[in-house]
């Protein structure tokens, strides 16, 4: 009868601690999805307005902006990295695009925005790769350099963009009654999720992520890597950076001032580990749609903005502390599997 007892104790645990490993996991794909649910039942009843189809319209277009530049970082987490340049470079690039927009019309300037957010992302890269800079340090250093050479070009002013009513398109335009920013977000996050998920470098991005150790020993060119995931997360913040410019038709050396914070904060809450080994690309997209709620409804409640960055500091605390809780809890089951 002992060694009956004995041997069923060790499949009651078993049994429990998978159970809360499933938990989190479905947390980690629905949980953000029902946040954004309640956050919008209880805005709509609380702040009113909130649930307009103007109001909706604006927190879509929003969240698109930040979205597509939490792509590129939700990739540089993935790899074990982060980019803390990305508000700086999206200040610099919207003023990169116009100052193109009357020498290269709306396509020269678009393709020359993103190709210079290609180049500083490049830079970051080999910095980090090349001179073995912290990517910590290196990224911090370009935020400032980015934010400078911004405020250099404008002489701290703000720009205004007129007489380009096309380039406005990119903003308040619509395609199937689709509104365009939307769709650029869309279309961002297949290319991003293809890249990560179906190419041999979206595979070594999560290979490095997880051990890099391993990856070197398994052939993998470590360098390139962080050199072409550090492009990407340029040129979606450049991309973003000419969403931006587009909404306001105004360009300044403050733009995107802790963006690098709301991208961060959307990846980790969208389910990205910033352990890396892996991206949850469409967690980033609803969480950024959460992000953008909870922002537009403390607008409409006219809280200050700095209860609002509060607020986008708790969302980012509980993010790392469920990401914490996952990984003890996997960690734990893999040695009690042992």
């Amino acid at each position: 009868m002992q060694s009956t007892v004995s041997a069923q104790a060790p499949a009651v645990r078993s049994f429990e601690l998978p159970f809360v490993v499933r938990f989190f996991q479905i947390f980690e794909s629905l949980g953000v999805l029902m946040m954004l649910g309640l956050v919008i039942l209880v805005a709509s009843v609380i702040a009113p307005g909130f649930f307009t189809a103007t109001n909706l319209t604006n927190l879509v277009i929003t969240a698109s902006i930040t979205a597509v530049t939490g792509f590129g970082m939700t990739i540089a987490i993935a790899m074990g990295g982060f980019d803390l340049s990305v508000g700086s470079v999206q200040a610099l690039t919207a003023i990169i695009a116009a100052f193109l927009l009357p020498l290269a019309g709306i396509p020269g300037a678009v393709i020359g925005t993103l190709v210079s957010g290609l180049m500083v992302g490049i830079i970051n890269g080999m910095l980090i790769s090349k001179l073995r800079v912290p990517a910590f340090v290196a990224t911090l250093g370009m935020m400032s350099v980015a934010r400078g050479v911004a405020l250099l070009v404008t002489d701290g002013q703000s720009l205004l963009i007129v007489g380009y009513t096309d380039y406005a398109w990119l903003n308040n335009g619509r395609i199937l009654g689709i509104p365009v920013p939307l769709l650029i977000a869309l279309l961002t996050l297949v290319a991003c999720y293809v890249l990560l998920q179906q190419t041999p470098f979206g595979r070594h991005v999560c290979a490095v992520g997880g051990n890099v150790q391993a990856a070197i020993a398994s052939g993998i060119n470590v360098d390139r890597v962080t050199i072409l995931t550090f492009g990407v997360v340029g040129v979606t913040a450049a991309l973003s950076g000419v969403m931006l410019s587009a909404k306001l038709l105004m360009v300044n050396g403050t733009l995107g001032v802790g963006f690098e914070l709301q991208a961060i904060a959307i990846s980790v809450l969208g389910g990205t580990s910033l352990t890396g080994g892996s991206g949850n690309l469409p967690g980033t997209f609803v969480a950024a749609l959460l992000l953008a709620a909870i922002s537009s409804a403390l607008n409409i409640l006219k809280v200050p903005p700095i209860y609002q960055y509060m607020a986008l500091g708790s969302l980012l605390i509980f993010a790392l502390v469920l990401d914490t809780l996952r990984r003890q809890i996997v960690t734990s089951v893999a040695m009690r599997g042992r």
